[in-house]
């Protein structure tokens, strides 16, 4: 079970500017943007109706973007009450249009605040800024980032390339993500855009890079979809809105409270539970000490509200069960008893994982007890369960690092058919083909298209580091880089070995005929 991390930081989505370097730069790319993909209908941007005036210094337009950004604020405060109460939607159309009615610095701007929430309307805006001021590189290195979020390596590889090009080059804390599309048709040409960064220097802004442009859709974004759903009655969505809302996440390594979205979330509760439900009855009675972060929280808590320790039953709200018992698992000096723990609320708990409802919060506490309890056995059907019915990824994971063979055991048919899977249920998950490269290789390394593939998906998650190694994240793609040069670097010389062995044995074979 993932309990919140105590960190917090910025819950803002809003992209950020690139460094005052590029922003004084001046344009000096050539040829223009590559035909792109539509963006979704209802964000298609209406051609200028007149061509673009003369085209303004990169210094110019980022001043006029800056003032555009103030006055973009102030509109969007307005719409700040839309964000937690499902009309994000009517917020993205009202910024969009606003956007709309300026010329190409506003359009900037408000497709820079709304590039986790709307990537659709955020590349309309950047494609229109294009049009009406050609050649900006601030506008360049958004588009390339776009389509590299959208995996349109065709359209995205020129732009780097131009950007690269240019006296402004790849932003540092951009190499990685310049590099990814090179990885499946010229890794060569990844190393060498690593080599020559300065990444080192930038590495923070580099790791935090992954999550801006592969991070998914942004918590907000989730949260009003299910909060949409749960004001019509889906009791699941209920479940994973309350259960966000103490589990909201920033980036790839914390997650933590969102003091806006516990209490909308409350509020829509109150009104899908009526008074006299143990829903509502058991969240009322822990969300005073629930809701203060800083209060304690324990076994007296949840006996006076007669919830899941003792003799108590599991909580009726599966993501009460999940959140309190984050909580006093992060509270308590010494862990708590899984086993009895287990024996209590292990068959509720499955009864609600395996419904046809499904509770995916209940799965979590289920298998995290499991785990705590030393259940080998039934910790291996709820990650089954978890994986196969969820498509939830921690389980696939658990399920494969639990089966994993010892050091030194060759894994059998049916652990290499498990790796298969995941990899194709979990396509961006690095670990999967890593892993089945290594046993095919064995004894010898993997080949350098199975290092770039590896890559890639660390690139999109971070995966090795965040999840399963003790390296920062920015050393484990240079150590990924370092192998992938190496290989490389080994391939090309046992090719010229091999055509140096064949033209020796055609000139033996030419001699000997003569």
């Amino acid at each position: 079970m993932h309990t919140p991390h105590i960190a917090d930081t910025d819950p803002s989505r809003r992209r950020l500017l690139l460094p005052l370097l590029l922003t004084l730069a001046a344009a000096a790319c050539s040829a223009r943007e590559p035909a792109a993909p539509r963006a979704a209908r209802e964000f298609e941007a209406a051609a200028p109706a007149t061509a673009a005036k003369a085209t303004l210094s990169a210094e110019d337009f980022m001043a006029q973007v800056q003032a555009e950004s103030a006055a973009a604020e102030a509109f969007n405060e307005r719409h700040r009450p839309l964000q937690f109460s499902g009309r994000l939607d009517q917020a993205v159309t009202e910024l969009f249009a606003y956007g709309e009615q300026g010329g190409a610095a506003r359009r900037f701007a408000i497709g820079n605040m709304l590039w986790s929430l709307a990537p659709d309307a955020s590349l309309s805006l950047h494609r229109s800024a294009d049009a009406l001021q050609p050649e900006q590189p601030e506008i360049l290195y958004e588009l390339a980032l776009h389509y590299t979020r959208k995996d349109d390596c065709a359209a995205a590889l020129p732009l780097w390339k131009r950007l690269q090009a240019s006296r402004i080059g790849i932003p540092a804390q951009a190499t990685y993500i310049a590099a990814y599309c090179h990885l499946a048709g010229d890794p060569q040409a990844a190393v060498e855009i690593v080599d020559a960064s300065k990444v080192d220097s930038h590495h923070v802004g580099a790791e935090k890079m992954s999550f801006e442009v592969f991070g998914g859709p942004s918590d907000l974004t989730r949260f009003d979809r299910d909060y949409r759903d749960a004001a019509g009655g889906d009791r699941g969505a209920l479940e994973r809105l309350l259960a966000r809302s103490f589990d909201w996440q920033t980036d790839w390594w914390n997650h933590a409270a969102r003091p806006s979205a516990q209490d909308a979330a409350i509020a829509l509760a109150r009104t899908q539970w009526n008074e006299r439900q143990r829903e509502r009855q058991e969240w009322d009675c822990l969300w005073p000490k629930l809701r203060d972060n800083e209060g304690p929280f324990g076994y007296a808590e949840l006996d006076r509200c007669r919830v899941l320790v003792g003799g108590h039953p599991y909580p009726a709200s599966s993501a009460l069960g999940l959140v309190a018992l984050g909580r006093l698992v992060a509270n308590a000096e010494q862990p708590p008893d899984f086993a009895a723990l287990l024996a209590r609320h292990g068959g509720a708990l499955r009864e609600r994982a395996t419904g046809k409802a499904g509770d995916l919060e209940a799965l979590r506490v289920l298998a995290y007890l499991q785990q705590g309890a030393g259940d080998a056995a039934g910790l291996a059907q709820s990650d089954e369960l978890g994986w196969k019915r969820y498509r939830d990824p921690r389980f696939a994971l658990s399920r494969i690092q639990h089966a994993e063979p010892e050091p030194g055991v060759a894994p059998d048919p049916a652990y290499r058919a498990m790796l298969v899977q995941a990899a194709q249920h979990f396509p961006h998950a690095p670990l999967y083909p890593m892993m089945e490269a290594v046993y095919r290789a064995a004894p010898g390394d993997p080949p350098a298209v199975d290092v770039a593939r590896v890559l890639q998906a660390e690139t999109r998650t971070l995966d090795l580091s965040v999840r399963y190694g003790d390296l920062r994240s920015h050393s484990q793609l240079k150590a990924l880089y370092r192998r992938l040069a190496k290989t490389l670097e080994e391939e090309k010389a046992n090719a010229r070995a091999t055509q140096r062995a064949q033209s020796g044995r055609s000139d033996a074979n030419a001699s000997a005929k003569t």
